[in-house]
């Protein structure tokens, strides 16, 4: 019998149920468990669980999440920096997963130089060229609207058709000051409204793209990117701008979304992860960086979620168009943000080394579907931690 795609992503996705630490689900302690590794995301609930669980049953772990916008989180980070010592700070982050290039590069200063054992994979334009951040995912930003209000005669398909007054109040946007998703399309959209001008002229062109845009969300900012295009599917709002494969798979279960590519081209910019400056456990922060880069999780992303991996060896992810078939807008990630970068502090806008120990207690069940039938169909891969 031929083995289904769900069976390869079915036992990962019932040890998300077990990723918070032992007695979270019961009544608040006073004290929280004590923790092998802290990790701070802006990654949707389902994937962080479902990747930390995974590491759980390799390593043994115990782990704790914080979940928030980028914005939120950074502004965490940064008061945590603060105290004088790991110890001082307690249950702080060892570790931020997630947020775009842009973000992180912005706040360079919240975190330690590391480059993976997984380094060698990930292209010069994925990372930073002092380590501090790598990129996880490419993300295409794309259009969306709501096909059953607005006929496809009417819909945007270009990004200077966003700025159009009769949209003015029906654009969905999460909060540029918040959210990394949001603050790179602004990006987008300044970089492709302004292509050709000189330097002076752009910086200028910029401010104004960011003036017209602000006008043309109308003060309607969502404070967080997942409820986007949730809010375009629901018909609250007309038009959203998000990533490709969110909006895909809204589409793959029947919404009324339609997806376009913006004429002018779209970004592919990575989210990313870092090690936070004097984390307190620093090496079980280094072995969970390699693996979520490893070429396991790339696969599970790419077969879960329908992301693309930043690695240069990942498989094309089916159902999606390769990237190459995109107008791929360039712009310089360290570029110094303006008041709508998400940093810490920020205002809103429009309103290598040795990883830990000999090897791994347990095998992890992290299966991965290659394609045969049968149970040879699928593979479960165990992590190591190199010597």
């Amino acid at each position: 019998m031929k083995s289904s795609p769900w069976t390869a992503v079915r036992p990962f996705i019932a040890l998300a149920l077990a990723a918070v630490l032992p007695g979270c689900a019961g009544p608040p302690e006073k004290r929280a468990p004590e923790a092998d590794l802290v990790v701070y995301s802006s990654h949707p609930d389902e994937l962080v669980r479902s990747v930390v669980a995974e590491w759980r049953e390799r390593s043994g772990d115990r782990v704790r999440i914080l979940r928030g916008g980028t914005g939120e989180l950074l502004e965490r980070l940064a008061a945590e920096a603060a105290e004088a010592s790991p110890a001082q700070r307690g249950g702080g982050a060892d570790l931020l997963w997630g947020g775009g290039a842009e973000s992180l590069a912005a706040n360079a200063a919240l975190f330690d130089a590391y480059r993976s054992a997984e380094d060698a994979m990930f292209p010069a334009a994925y990372k930073a060229a002092d380590g501090t951040w790598t990129g996880f995912t490419l993300l295409p930003m794309v259009i969306a609207y709501n096909s059953r209000l607005l006929g496809a005669e009417r819909a945007p398909r270009s990004w200077a058709d966003l700025l159009d007054p009769r949209l003015a109040g029906n654009i969905a946007c999460a909060d540029p000051a918040a959210s990394g998703s949001a603050y790179t399309i602004l990006r987008t959209m300044e970089e492709a409204l302004t292509a050709g001008l000189g330097r002076d002229e752009k910086d200028r062109g910029r401010r104004e793209v960011a003036r017209r845009f602000a006008r043309a969300l109308g003060g309607r900012l969502l404070p967080a990117s997942s409820m986007v295009l949730p809010a375009v599917a629901s018909g609250e709002f007309l038009v959203g701008i998000s990533f490709e494969n969110a909006a895909r798979e809204l589409t793959a279960r029947g919404s009324d979304l339609r997806i376009v590519m913006p004429a002018e081209g779209t970004s592919a910019i990575p989210d990313g992860i870092a090690l936070v400056r004097r984390a307190a456990h620093p090496e079980a922060a280094r072995a969970f960086i390699d693996f979520v880069l490893g070429p396991d999780v790339a696969a599970f992303m790419a077969s879960r979620y329908g992301r693309r991996s930043a690695r240069m060896d990942a498989a094309p992810v089916p159902g999606l168009p390769a990237l190459s078939d995109f107008r791929i807008i360039g712009y310089d990630i360290e570029r110094p943000p303006g008041r709508s970068a998400p940093r810490s502090g920020a205002s809103p806008p429009c309103s290598r080394r040795r990883r830990r120990g000999p090897g791994l207690r347990r095998r992890g069940r992290f299966r991965i579907e290659d394609g045969r039938s049968g149970p040879r169909g699928s593979r479960s891969v165990s992590g190591r931690r190199a010597a």
